[in-house]
């Protein structure tokens, strides 16, 4: 039997971008993304013509670029089957050491000497967002550390990989939901899942925010963009109590002014951000 044709594209861009392309371009068929240092490669089924396969791409930046004028980008696009697919994303997928405390390590790599003693999520990525080289990732597990505890649930919502629900089981939380809208990510989220030994305390969901338990969460976290967490608050909020915690990643730091107005419509107060880069993460408490 024949192996599937796709399409991968090498989009040569800075790496602030990089989550807001991917998040854009997993909407409109691209279905994997590799972050390298100096690009993104992007993978689509050959269903398409590879020009109209880039015209995708370059639609998507075009907008992108009314936003950020001085956003350049080079593109290169080529033919591969599944199987070479399968090998380049295991090749450029190694352990990352997300904070002091918590590394990510895929199967296939060895543990190294000097991760002894750290919080170890096994993720095997399968074209899912949470890899952990993505700042996003790293200021949500970092925010994690501080506020999980072993009392009330949580839910991580857009849950991708499923490596915030697996860091919130091993950091000590007792009940979690890992909900995402996503196919692909449902099915890797289930696997790492199973992978780390957590299936008794993390439950995988399928769905978007009208899925979600209807039930009170201690800490909810999302490491989704600010157009998502505008749309998504009324459901979040509607599930915290009194004292619940949200935390919120995926905010471009020039963007994170504006949502503090909006957060106070919720009764969400700010009383923690931490940033990387261009990116920042937020904790908010209900009020």
């Amino acid at each position: 039997m024949n192996k599937r044709r796709w399409y991968q594209f090498s989009v040569s861009l800075p790496k602030s971008f990089y989550d807001i392309i991917s998040g854009q371009l997993s909407e409109q068929g691209f279905t994997g993304f590799v972050e390298q240092e100096e690009s993104i490669e992007c993978y689509i089924p050959a269903k398409k013509t590879k020009a109209e396969a880039q015209k995708i791409i370059e639609a998507t930046l075009e907008r992108l670029k009314k936003e950020f004028p001085k956003l350049r980008w080079t593109i290169k696009g080529k033919v591969i089957k599944e199987e070479n697919w399968n090998k380049q994303w295991e090749k450029n997928t190694g352990i990352v050491s997300a904070t002091s405390h918590i590394i990510i390590k895929p199967s296939w790599k060895k543990l190294r000497k000097k991760d002894a003693g750290k919080i170890v999520l096994h993720i095997d990525p399968k074209m899912s967002f949470g890899t952990g080289h993505h700042e996003t990732t790293r200021l949500s597990l970092e925010l994690l550390e501080r506020y999980v505890n072993g009392e009330g649930a949580v839910l991580d919502f857009g849950c991708g990989t499923g490596v915030l629900a697996i860091a919130a089981a091993k950091l000590g939380a007792r009940s979690i939901i890992a909900i995402d809208n996503d196919p692909w990510a449902i099915e890797n989220a289930k696997e790492n899942v199973k992978r780390n030994r957590v299936q008794n305390i993390v439950k995988v969901l399928s769905g978007n925010e009208s899925k979600i338990p209807n039930r009170t969460f201690s800490l909810i976290v999302a490491n989704i963009d600010v157009p998502t967490i505008q749309k998504v608050l009324p459901a979040l909020t509607h599930r915290m109590k009194v004292g619940s915690i949200a935390i919120f990643s995926g905010i471009l730091t020039s963007d994170g002014e504006s949502l503090i107005p909006i957060f106070a419509k919720y009764r969400l107060s700010a009383i923690d951000l931490i940033s990387e880069n261009e990116w920042l993460a937020i904790t908010l408490m209900k009020l």
